[in-house]
């Protein structure tokens, strides 16, 4: 978490966001994206597929808090502590969901995948 959130921070010193469609990020020159002078904000777009899977997989494991809270040892603050515990799940989400996009925003991370690793390792996994 202080790893985006110091992405987020530092990008926000550092370049001047711009609300826009996901056609004006598209449409911004090369050259833009590589000084990362000026970035486009698409706060809504159709591809939401991404965003689904990871809600799915960060609201799947709320269901533990049952049994903890059955089992709490002052059992009449188990109102406060689940609020509490809700809170700041949905803090920390927020605060790396928003600071994420915001500090990782243009950064190509296709080439991380394709050039680390060798072919002949992965066939050889593969077979």
């Amino acid at each position: 978490m202080l790893f985006i959130m110091a992405v987020g921070v530092i990008a926000f010193t550092n370049t001047e966001f711009s609300l826009g469609s996901a056609q004006d990020a598209y449409d911004l020159p090369k050259s833009e994206w590589e000084t990362g002078d000026m970035r486009y904000l698409v706060l809504f777009n159709a591809n939401f597929s991404p965003l689904a899977g990871i809600l799915c997989a960060g609201y799947f494991l709320h269901t533990c808090s049952l049994p903890i809270i059955r089992s709490s040892k002052n059992p009449e603050k188990n109102d406060r502590d689940v609020f509490l515990g809700y809170f700041f799940v949905f803090l920390s989400y927020a605060i790396c969901g928003v600071l994420g996009y915001i500090g990782f925003l243009g950064v190509d991370f296709s080439s991380y995948f394709t050039t680390n690793y060798d072919d002949t390792k992965l066939r050889s996994l593969i077979d």
